[in-house]
């Protein structure tokens, strides 16, 4: 993978790959899914940490496609362990890149959280709850 050196304002040079290039985004695109389904993971990557926010139909309407496009192409990116889905009853929904190095440690903090509030009393339950279908490495307590 090509390295890129980017010169900043304040000459300061970076080196590093360039994003679509990085290992787990790599192996998103080459996990068989369709075409719509990777430029919905792309686009579900760019948020980073943070999660994506957008519903079906601002990505239909972002990618011009029918929600029932969407939804196959979140389906398969999710069934495949690719994307992270959370959210109760489909109230606040967010979504996650499974490989994003930072998603874990936000996705803990959000366990964390939402045990101190009662809403949960494992981690198997908090998966569960939001529909969680890999880890790369299982988080403990």
């Amino acid at each position: 993978m090509p390295n890129n050196k980017v010169k900043t304002k304040g000459q300061a040079k970076k080196t590093g790959v360039a994003y679509w290039q990085e290992n787990w985004i790599t192996k998103v695109m080459a996990n068989g899914h369709s075409t719509q389904a990777k430029l919905l993971f792309m686009r579900i990557a760019s948020f980073g940490e943070s999660g994506c926010w957008m519903n079906n139909e601002t990505f239909g309407g972002e990618f011009h496609k029918s929600d029932r496009t969407i939804r196959r192409a979140i389906t398969s990116l999710w069934s495949k362990g690719d994307i992270i889905v959370t959210g109760w009853n489909g109230h606040g929904r967010k979504i996650y890149a499974t490989g994003h190095p930072r998603v874990q440690s936000e996705l803990m903090r959000l366990y964390t959280e939402c045990k101190k509030k009662g809403k949960v009393e494992d981690i198997e339950q908090y998966r569960e709850r939001i529909r969680l279908r890999r880890w790369s490495e299982k988080p403990t307590e």
